[in-house]
């Protein structure tokens, strides 16, 4: 199976703005969350600064967006130029090498510094010997470790699992044939695909809570990337065209926002699929006319150092609840918390990301890094 070939396009400092809002979105529903007296979403006082607050799990949403259009984008560039592919074991190998180094030592962190800490408040920890479940990305699937020890990883099991089965709908694009209405084909099956297994499940009143947390479940908040890859690749939308974008795409988000807030039965199935497609709009307008608000510096250097933030985050608001060091109000756990949060995430990125990431450059280990004619 061929996948894209491997290029180096400069950064974009505007994505790395929006991986930022994403993450720093994600921190504040924690922080919000563990300042709880009783830890769970469903325990908070039913009044509208909570409601808000819940909502910044929002950003989880734009990090599934943000997957699926700059990982398919590729696929989608080769499908329409025609360019050389290269092996599968490039796109496996820096996978690996972006993702997995930091995430284990996460892991092993998050054990090290969470069950001394048992019985704290949200603390919520799996039997020892099943640990190595969330090695390989398995958390998701045993109701004894989902959500448990460190609970934003649920999301990188999907992710893991959506990098899986990614190449199959690469193969697919590119043999679809460089159409850009052909190339819209596998992104629309997939989102309603995604939406009529969300229809199915919720009609199951016993469900396991695995399904509502698996790819299928989260397919339609990924496709929206993929069609946003699709639309934009190789265009450059005038500043009108953008700010309408832009504008169309915070209208869909807040439109998604009021749905939740107003707990419409539709959501059940719908879920957060109006965010999803507004993400994708902004995701595309920044991707390709990048707005001067995303790439202002401090935001950009946020978005660099996410991933490791994403990963230490939650330990270290426990951490500093069950020590008395964080001050039980969102605002005060974030001017505490969060500031420590960067910085490991910074120490993430410099430490570990960054050398895993040249490591997996480099490396010809499986065939990786060869380059191959089409």
């Amino acid at each position: 199976m061929a996948l894209p070939q491997a290029s180096s396009p400069p950064r974009n400092g505007a994505l790395d703005g929006l991986r930022a809002i994403a993450a720093l979105s994600v921190f504040g529903f924690h922080a919000w969350l563990y300042t709880l007296s009783d830890v769970r979403v469903a325990a908070a006082r039913p009044t509208l600064a909570n409601e808000l607050l819940a909502e910044l799990r929002i950003g989880l949403v734009l990090f599934f967006v943000l997957t699926g259009f700059l990982l398919y984008r590729a696929w989608v560039r080769s499908a329409l130029t025609g360019r050389p592919a290269a092996a599968t074991a490039t796109y496996a190998v820096h996978r690996f090498g972006r993702i997995v180094p930091a995430y284990w030592l996460a892991i092993v962190g998050s054990a090290l510094l969470l069950y001394p800490l048992a019985g704290s408040p949200g603390v919520n920890l799996p039997p020892t010997h099943l640990l190595p479940l969330y090695f390989v990305f398995a958390q998701n699937f045993s109701p004894q470790t989902l959500l448990r020890l460190n609970p934003p990883m649920w999301t990188l099991a999907v992710e893991a699992t959506y990098y899986v089965v990614l190449p199959l709908f690469g193969w697919l694009a590119v043999r679809s044939g460089s159409s850009r209405g052909r190339q819209l084909l596998i992104p629309t099956l997939l989102l309603v695909f995604g939406v009529v297994f969300n229809y199915f499940l919720a009609q199951q009143v016993a469900a396991p809570l695995g399904w509502s947390k698996s790819l299928l479940a989260m397919l339609p908040y990924f496709a929206a990337g993929m069609l946003a890859a699709v639309l934009i690749e190789a265009r450059v939308p005038s500043a009108r065209a953008a700010r309408l974008l832009l504008a169309a795409g915070v209208l869909l988000v807040a439109a998604d926002l009021l749905l939740h807030l107003g707990a419409f039965a539709i959501v059940r199935v719908i879920r957060d699929l109006p965010a999803a497609l507004g993400f994708a709009l902004i995701v595309a307008t920044a991707a390709a006319r990048p707005p001067a608000a995303l790439e202002w510096q401090p935001l950009v250097w946020v978005g660099a150092v996410s991933y490791g933030l994403y990963l230490w985050h939650v330990p270290v608001l426990l951490v500093l609840r069950a020590n008395g060091l964080l001050p039980l109000t969102p605002l005060g756990a974030t001017l505490v918390g969060l500031p420590i949060s960067l910085l490991l995430g910074w120490a993430s990125l410099k430490l570990v990301e960054m050398p895993a990431m040249a490591w997996s450059r480099r490396t010809k280990l499986l065939g990786a890094n060869v380059k191959r004619s089409a």
